[in-house]
């Protein structure tokens, strides 16, 4: 989408197979909001995002001239960034031979494309339903296990296989019916709902990265019993409004530990969750707890649950700090990918979540309110929605607007979205929205792919 502000007169057009290290991306061929890049202009500094520009697009803008390339050399000279031929002539960059030190190999983009796609099965309208009692049973699961962990007792780990299979089989067949439930909050119950979400989310970006049934079944069980230990943690600490100090801060992080105990003396195969409990809250760059451990010495599942937990976390009402908007957390993701969280799974979470995920209340450039429901893999920006208010801020009747209809020229650009607002904004309360709000029936060309 083109910036009025910049000088156009500095910018060069630059197939994305000539993208280096070091560029200054000024302009897309296609607008920023259709990409997972929430920086509308960046510095290039990860070949993860050099393999996402060129999934997204054929050519960029990028500045002549180095205002800013962080003090690196220009890229456009022969040899800059990934040269064909490294100073010791092994013909490998300096990253290809981190990348392998590391462990780290093919890139995510890569790996992707050799696995099948989860087709969707079913229309919102008839997911929605069935999704709403594997939520509700779920709901109930998870307040069950974090008592037992209160207690100190054993986890009743096939509870939670069951209840994280019937999860899995919903988001299968269509992943936005769960996501929409998972959008709704309580702060009184922060700590239980957000076990859930942790779950829904961390299945749903699964899904969107193919794994396979099987490994979505442990990715749902490691986001459901991640935070057990915190069940350990006193309650006048866990649930402070206040800054914590650094003894409280000290007992706060023993939770890893303490869920890793409970789990281990629980029955059943729970390797993943025993890892996800242990890990989620270390960090690419080390400097996480409880033992700092490096990037290469972290399993897939603690990468993704890192990222999920912190986006949930973020999304919600807490005792010590309100909820941010999905763009501010996405936002925060994209800061921290490469330092706190994995490079690659933050661009594709990203890419799943867009600004606008199911469940979202959103006012229109016309003053309508509505939910959103669904949208197209590649066209977060243009979701499907329900109307609830006109103009007046009054009810309406059931009514559904495809927004990619404006894209199409059969919708004027005045149903374009202006800005997310808050659950309760005018009297709109999403757990108060009947289940049958959410349905409708569109085409399943709507639907992700």
């Amino acid at each position: 989408m083109s910036n009025p502000f910049l000088d156009k007169a500095n910018l060069i057009r630059v197939p994305t197979s000539g993208i280096k290290l070091g560029m200054f991306v000024a302009e897309l061929d296609r607008p920023w909001l259709e990409t997972p890049f929430l920086m509308q202009g960046f510095v290039v500094r990860h070949t993860s995002e050099i393999r996402k520009l060129q999934e997204y697009c054929d050519h960029v803008f990028v500045e002549k001239e180095g205002r800013r390339w962080g003090d690196k050399k220009d890229p456009f000279r022969a040899g800059f960034g990934l040269s064909k031929r490294s100073a010791d002539g092994s013909g490998e960059s300096g990253m290809q031979r981190r990348a392998q030190a590391s462990g780290d190999k093919n890139s995510l983009l890569e790996t992707l494309n050799t696995r099948p796609e989860h087709p969707v099965e079913r229309s919102v309208e008839e997911e929605h339903p069935v999704a709403h009692k594997a939520f509700q049973a779920a709901h109930h699961t998870v307040e069950g296990l974090l008592e037992q962990a209160r207690l100190g007792n054993a986890i009743d780990t096939e509870a939670a296989k069951e209840v994280v299979g019937d999860c899995v089989d919903s988001i299968l067949r269509n992943p936005h019916a769960l996501l929409w439930m998972a959008k709704i909050k309580h702060m009184d119950y922060y700590t239980m709902e957000h076990c859930l979400n942790v779950c829904i989310l961390a299945v749903a970006f699964g899904r969107h990265l193919r794994l396979s049934k099987e490994d979505l079944v442990k990715l749902g069980v490691g986001g459901m019993l991640h935070d057990v230990g915190k069940m350990r943690v006193p309650s006048e600490v866990l649930n402070k409004p206040s800054k914590l100090t650094e003894e409280e801060f000290a007992l706060i992080k023993t939770h890893t530990e303490e869920g890793r105990k409970l789990l281990m003396k629980s029955q059943g195969s729970l390797t993943v969750a025993v890892d996800v409990a242990y890990n989620h809250h270390e960090r690419m760059d080390g400097k996480g707890y409880p033992r700092g451990l490096f990037a290469r010495e972290l399993s897939i599942y603690s990468r993704i649950i890192a990222i999920v937990d912190a986006f949930d976390a973020m999304t919600s009402d807490r005792c010590y700090d309100g909820a941010r908007s999905t763009l501010d957390a996405l936002k925060e993701i994209y800061r921290r990918r490469g330092t706190q969280f994995d490079e690659d799974y933050s661009l594709e979470f990203i890419q799943l979540m867009g600004p606008y995920p199911p469940g979202t209340i959103v006012e229109l450039a016309n003053g309508y309110v509505a939910i959103v429901l669904s949208s197209q893999e590649k066209k977060r920006h243009l979701p499907m929605v329900k109307l609830v208010l006109d103009n007046n801020k009054e009810a309406i009747g059931e009514e559904f607007i495809d927004l990619l209809d404006v894209q199409r020229g059969t919708l004027p650009r005045e149903w374009l979205i202006r800005r997310v607002l808050k659950d309760g904004d005018h009297g709109i309360l999403l757990e108060n929205c009947p289940v049958k709000m959410a349905v409708s029936t569109f085409h399943t060309s709507s639907e992700p792919g």
